[in-house]
């Protein structure tokens, strides 16, 4: 079986790299320029996209249920197409996110698959200080921990619904949205191995609805941001769910970083709301009290390199079984990837039930080149809730909070700059007690992970 798999994986990426080299090819030789070198304000039709390949290893699996091995090859191709002419704005972005080698049991899921989407399709009108869209669109909001564009993750969040923004005098800016979120499809085991191509689902059985203020420059470059998201759920097409009618209110205070000075970032949330204790009809509601909190300092030293060395503390509230609330933060359509490394099949730790610390070390060590180191060890928020996403859990709170030490290393270099960027990383999440004595823990020991990856911007 092994060395079946061994000449399955042996094919697919030789057919997968020269794929990936004729997407190369053609991307150099008759690539437009980028979307990000193109002026908002020009009119006409831009068309771009990207390609990027990646493939994923994890052995000794943390997760409870699968089996101590996974690993994945990923494709994301995204098509962009943006038109303008005078106030309007007409963009559509197909998506078709792809994964190969995950027939056996293991972590892939929606997240990886989501075969060819129309992730955003969209028209806007700017009159004044306003401007209105309306269709398929992404949230791109504030630090990003709520409300998400992704970026590492294979597939991508997206909306069906309007948006408002409005640009002050003083550069400030109030974003109002009402969207319906899309359900990826399909969600099928078989169909994901498959690539099955079914077109997301949206419908008012789930909205998000919320207002973001940016206010930047309030003193000594501290850009100051809030926000309150509303997250309304039932059942209905997506089958029985735990009717979560949530309020997310937040604030952060952020400086971005510069040669020669501090910066920081501080932002917290406190959600508020009911759900019900099960998706059985007849559950009881309980009413929801949890919160999440991040705070960093770092410093940009002028000097070769332009290195960048931070501390930062993130917190976010698990639940305990015995309260009559429910105190597990949702952190909603947010990413985690930038503070929680890599997730994809790794995913280790994420923005709930969880107590932080972390030192990181960025640097740029030649002008295509960039490098990252993160530690953080991690402890769990409520001992009797589960570590992460889908990690371990131990009910009666007798395996302790620790769970154990993240350790992340990642290297880019840009092949050709903007066009073509080869990046590699590695992660070890090393268990202690909780990861080791839980009752469902897995028991394989320190979990491992790498990947490497190319991206094509044409």
């Amino acid at each position: 079986m092994v060395a079946s798999r061994r000449m399955i994986f042996g094919g697919m990426f030789v057919r997968t790299a020269a794929l990936s080299g004729m997407a190369t090819a053609a991307a150099l030789i008759a690539a437009p320029a980028p979307a990000h070198a193109q002026s908002e304000a020009d009119n006409g039709l831009t068309l771009s996209g990207s390609y990027r390949l990646r493939y994923e290893m994890l052995e000794a699996q943390y997760r409870p249920g699968l089996p101590p091995r996974d690993d994945a090859i990923t494709l994301q191709t995204l098509i962009v197409a943006d038109y303008r002419s005078g106030p309007w704005h007409l963009s559509a972005e197909l998506v078709d996110a792809r994964g190969y080698l995950i027939d056996a049991p293991g972590a892939a899921s929606t997240g990886e698959v989501n075969a060819f989407e129309l992730s955003r399709a969209s028209i806007s009108y700017r009159h004044g200080p306003f401007e209105l869209t309306a269709g398929r669109l992404h949230l791109n909001l504030g630090s990003r921990r709520l409300a998400a564009r992704n970026a590492f993750r294979n597939t991508i969040n997206s909306f069906t619904g309007v948006r408002v923004d409005w640009h002050g005098q003083a550069e400030d800016t109030l974003t109002a949205f009402y969207v319906l979120p899309h359900t990826r499809l399909p969600s099928a085991r078989a169909d994901l191995v498959d690539n099955r191509v079914r077109w997301d689902r949206e419908s008012f059985d789930l909205t998000f609805w919320g207002a973001h203020y940016t206010r930047p420059d309030l003193f000594d470059g501290i850009t100051l941001q809030t926000n309150v998201f509303g997250l309304n759920e039932r059942d209905g097409d997506n089958g029985p769910t735990r009717n979560r009618r949530l309020i997310t209110w937040g604030a952060r205070l952020h400086r971005a970083p510069a040669l020669g000075r501090w910066d920081i970032d501080m932002e917290g949330a406190v959600q508020t709301g009911t759900i019900r204790q099960s998706v059985a009809p007849g559950a009881a509601r309980q009413d929801v009290r949890a919160f999440f909190g991040h705070a960093e300092l770092g410093y940009s030293p002028d000097l070769p390199g332009k290195p960048r060395l931070s501390v930062l503390f993130d917190i976010a509230s698990g639940d305990d079984p015995r309260s009559a609330s429910f105190t597990r933060f949702d952190t909603l359509f947010g990413a985690r990837r930038w503070e929680f490394g890599p997730s994809g099949l790794f995913g280790a730790l994420a923005r709930t039930n969880i107590i932080s610390p972390g030192v990181r070390a960025e640097v740029r060590p030649a002008p295509r080149w960039d490098a990252m180191a993160l530690w953080r060890p991690a402890w769990v928020h409520d001992r009797r809730d589960r570590f992460g996403n889908a990690g371990p859990v131990d009910p009666q709170g007798q395996s302790g909070r620790f769970a154990g030490h993240l350790l992340e290393v990642r290297l880019g270099h840009w092949l050709i700059e903007k066009r073509l960027r080869l990046e590699a990383g590695t992660a070890i999440m090393t268990g202690d007690r909780l990861l080791d004595d839980a009752p469902n823990a897995t028991g394989f020991g320190d979990t491992r992970y790498a990947y490497g990856q190319m991206t094509v911007n044409f």
